[in-house]
């Protein structure tokens, strides 16, 4: 299997060439406004002051976030992949934000910065994309300062993307991916076919590792892509389908819509991004 770092280097997230500084801020709200409820619940606002760490910071669209609505003190960004942390630069550059880039090894994710360090810490779709998860949070424990806050956002296993698009859209209507189980078919339907890790997470799970490293904190919320909310009508046809699990006709079952008319699974928004907040 491909390790991450190759992975990433050839499948870099949202990544485009921009001319201007204003191109690059269009795509940053355009990219934002495809995942509702993500820039609310991820905010690149309210740092000033302070020292923010990116980690997993791909081609740079949340480090511009940083730059352009906050001002903190310090900002760095963190990848594995080198020519990220290129693309990256190039668009800093355009705004003129300052920032440290920093290449990590996804084996051991040594991050080189001292102890009680950072302020905060933002990881955004990163951490269910990685093969040393136990590195990294004793990392993050080890670096953020003791009122420190990590903001992250990883994949939701209680979503539209799991529980209708993988499991009927994708592997009883399309017929694709139905070798496998649930868990590697949605490995496989996220972030390209080849993406070597790709983990989802309830609410409890994702909580109970945090818990392990001595974090506290809670989910903040979820938000729903676009992309899941154009197989939402499908819902009904799903649930009746014979080949359809259990599991998954009893969570389309129990779904709830707000006045947004979004889907909600025990009151969370029942989409793919779960956003977390935690201090040590």
């Amino acid at each position: 299997m491909v390790s991450s770092t190759d992975y990433w280097t050839n499948h870099m997230v949202a990544n485009r060439n921009h001319k201007t500084a204003q191109e690059s801020l269009d795509f940053f709200h355009w990219r934002n406004s495809q995942y509702p409820g993500y820039i609310e619940l991820m905010p690149v606002k309210g740092q000033d002051g302070k020292t923010v760490l990116d980690y997993g910071c791909g081609p740079g669209n949340d480090l511009v976030g940083f730059g352009e609505f906050s001002r903190p003190e310090k900002l760095y960004g963190l990848d594995v992949s080198k020519t990220a942390l290129k693309a990256s630069k190039e668009r800093l550059d355009l705004h003129g934000i300052r920032a440290e880039l920093v290449h990590v090894e996804e084996s051991a994710n040594e991050i080189p910065f001292p102890a009680n360090s950072i302020d905060y810490i933002h990881t955004s779709g990163v951490l269910h994309h990685c093969k040393n998860l136990d590195a990294i949070l004793k990392e993050f424990h080890r670096i953020l300062k003791p009122n420190g806050k990590i903001s992250i956002m990883v994949y939701n296993y209680n979503s539209i993307w799991l529980h209708l698009f993988v499991a009927y859209v994708l592997q009883i209507q399309k017929n694709k991916l139905s070798e496998y189980s649930i868990l590697e078919a949605f490995r496989h339907s996220t972030d390209g076919e080849g993406c070597p890790i790709s983990n989802c997470y309830t609410k409890e799970q994702f909580i109970d590792i945090m818990n392990e490293y001595s974090f506290k904190g809670n989910l903040k919320g979820c938000y729903i892509s676009s992309y899941e909310l154009s197989f939402v009508e499908r819902a009904t046809a799903a649930q009746s389908h014979p080949d359809l699990d259990v599991e998954h006709v009893e969570f389309l079952k129990a779904l709830t819509f707000n006045d947004q008319n979004f889907p909600l699974y025990n009151g969370d928004i029942a989409g793919i991004g779960g956003c977390y907040t935690f201090s040590k």
